[in-house]
């Protein structure tokens, strides 16, 4: 192998090795734990299932809460406590959302008692725009399947004796939840003010990132698509050289070119509509990923861009013999960026949670 092949080679795989080191240092092999006011990173919980009936009486499903940001509470109508503070918290939300298209849904953890009349009545004393504040009930083991395995939250009944001590009857979480399209992507004490305005802010955020149009959502797969291509023309470049085919490898090497540029253009616009996409994986999977996320960047800002530029820069000016030492490093370079740009696409799109 020549030496310039060699040296493209190690770049790459020192570049792996660097990054996967950094990875076991520094990833956790699942996302951090819930945490009271805080948002949730890359630890983003998709809700379970649910099909439960608002205080109208039409059926409510998570599929039709699925194209929303919606921010959950969880009470019960006879709480003589912790409840009516909730409420008037999501009251205070409803009149800071009145410009969103956010929804608020509250969640009965007492569905025997809390029938759709009886959250329409508690409804009622809280101002409730019935269009933009859902109250939900249901059967009981599905809304407590849903609080504790969806929302990550506690709930149970309380079995000491309360009524005498003015206590409530359920043990409920009295946070807020942020869900965004069917994902849980953070927990808000409604104890704490600066809490509260961090939700928010993150409603607002996320409002944003949501509205992004449809065509810039569909950038991901566009995206890998073209980094398949690029690395399809640098194969066939790569062979048309060898064989001696000197046309077909400039045609190859500029159309690759063109394509990795036409990717750079569509990945900043994906970024600047929709944002940051966090990895859902959880395991071990989660080193691989973030291993070849990071070296596929750094060989990708770092070797790809300066050395593609030099390797064309000589060859416009008919510099061959140096235009093909660079080219050879360059080579396992971009074809690595290439093809790991199609592996992350299928990893944070297309894998399995």
């Amino acid at each position: 192998m020549n030496a310039s092949y060699r040296l493209g080679n190690v770049i790459v795989c020192g570049t792996i090795l660097v990054s996967t080191a950094l990875c076991l240092m520094g990833v956790s092999l699942k996302p951090n734990p819930v945490r009271s006011a805080q948002n949730l990173g890359d630890l983003q919980l998709t809700l379970v299932p649910f099909s439960l009936t608002e205080r109208s009486g039409r059926t409510v499903t998570n599929a039709d809460l699925a194209d929303d940001v919606w921010v959950a509470s969880f009470i019960f109508t006879r709480c003589p406590l912790s409840c009516p503070r909730i409420s008037s918290v999501m009251k205070g939300l409803q009149s800071k959302f009145q410009s969103t298209d956010a929804k608020l849904v509250s969640i009965s953890v007492d569905p025997e008692h809390d029938t759709p009349q009886v959250l329409s009545e508690y409804a009622r004393r809280f101002g409730a725009d019935p269009e933009r504040w859902l109250f939900l009930t249901g059967p009981k083991d599905q809304v407590y399947r849903l609080i504790t395995q969806g929302f990550k939250l506690p709930v149970e009944i309380n079995d000491e004796p309360v009524k005498a001590a003015g206590g409530e009857a359920f043990l409920h979480s009295d946070r807020l939840a942020l869900v965004d399209h069917g994902k849980l992507i953070g927990v808000y004490s409604t104890n704490d003010s600066e809490a509260v305005e961090t939700l928010i802010r993150n409603v607002m955020s996320t409002r944003q990132k949501s509205r992004a149009p449809a065509w810039a959502k569909r950038l991901p797969a566009f995206n890998a698509t073209l980094n398949a291509c690029c690395a399809v023309l640098l194969a066939l470049g790569w062979i048309c050289i060898r064989s001696g085919n000197a046309r077909g490898h400039a045609a190859c090497m500029i159309s690759a070119v063109i394509v990795s540029t036409l990717f750079l253009t569509c990945y900043l616009v994906y970024h600047y509509h929709v944002g940051s996409v966090p990895f859902q994986g959880t395991g071990p999977i989660r080193v691989v990923y973030f291993s070849i996320l990071l070296s596929h960047t750094l060989l990708a800002t770092l070797g790809v861009v300066p050395l593609v530029t030099l390797t064309l820069i000589r060859a416009l000016r008919k510099q061959f013999a140096r235009h093909a030492m660079i080219a050879r490093v360059t080579f396992p370079i971009w074809m690595y960026v290439s093809i790991t740009g199609v592996i992350i696409y299928l990893m944070l799109y297309q894998m399995p949670v």
